[in-house]
């Protein structure tokens, strides 16, 4: 099963491709600038339920791979013991965020054409599709064993819809947008769908991620990905690595108000529920702080 572990993660961030490439953000949101890291947890991996519970960190870019003779960002979660990339970039004519492939160790799959991971701006009933071609290397197959030889996958229908939900998260509970991506293709001959589920705050983080695989009527959980509330420096608010006025800045947007549901950024860096002077104290004594991103 592990060819679909790593088959399609979507990690929203990000839009606005006239913007010099660190300050590229999605519309309205307040902060997670390319380079930037966001905690989460693994709450599901048939692969190894011994990382159930580990930490990591998500960072899209800065660096970039060039795959087909296109640059794409390399998205990196890292727990420490292993790490994932994933290869994204922005539609340079319609701002959507799109995704070429992915690799697992030495697990490497390639979209081809990109499909559309994210189609702006996102509302509750959207759906669109598309076909594309898989070309995956170094795949564990179950029945098969590890098939070092590229296997191209033809005919993979990309179809998505979304809805609005609310998710609870160790970081929260998010009003969110859910994105459900499902890819149906035939590996080797077998009909296999993977079910991709993606939950967006109103900043368009991502707060969950969930991938499910079904084949011959049988459905299989494969991996789990929520966002954490741990964060090592809740003061620098927008994550640019640095202690400064712009966190200044979000603090006193949100000054004398209650904050009912988790946001990301959080302005309630004690987590009292309100954001006042309190909060404000904590990133004056920090103030000037800077962090390796």
């Amino acid at each position: 099963m592990q060819i679909f572990v790593v088959f399609v993660i979507v990690t929203a961030f990000f839009c606005n491709s006239s913007a010099a490439l660190d300050n590229i953000q999605y519309p309205g949101e307040e902060g997670f600038f390319i380079g930037e890291s966001i905690p989460y947890v693994i709450s599901a991996d048939s692969s190894n339920e011994e990382n159930v519970g580990k930490p990591g960190m998500f960072t899209f870019g800065p660096g970039l791979i060039t795959i087909d003779g296109q640059e794409y960002y390399d998205g990196i979660f890292d727990s420490g013991e292993w790490s994932a990339h994933f290869y994204q970039s922005i539609d340079p004519i319609k701002e959507d965020l799109v995704q070429k492939g992915f690799k697992f160790g030495e697990t490497e799959l390639t979209l081809n054409p990109v499909v559309t991971a994210i189609d702006y701006p996102l509302a509750s009933g959207d759906t669109w599709s598309e076909e594309t071609e898989l070309t995956a290397k170094n795949v564990e197959i179950p029945g098969f064993g590890l098939i070092l030889f590229p296997i191209e996958v033809k005919g993979v229908k990309a179809e998505n819809t979304v809805s609005s939900v609310t998710v609870s998260v160790p970081a929260g509970n998010f009003d969110t947008l859910l994105v459900e991506s499902t890819f149906t293709g035939s590996m080797l001959g077998i009909p296999m769908t993977l079910i991709q589920s993606t939950w967006l705050d109103e900043n368009n983080v991502s707060v969950k991620r969930r991938f499910e695989l079904t084949s011959q009527g049988s459905e299989l959980m494969l991996y789990e990905l929520q966002l954490s509330g741990i964060d090592p420096t809740p003061w620098d608010l927008n994550r640019d690595g640095s202690v400064d006025i712009l966190d200044v800045v979000i603090i006193a947007k949100h000054i004398g108000g209650s904050v009912d549901d988790s946001i990301i950024p959080s302005p309630d860096i004690d987590g009292n529920g309100i954001v006042d002077t309190d909060d404000m104290r904590v990133v004056a004594f920090h103030f000037g702080e800077t962090y390796d991103q």
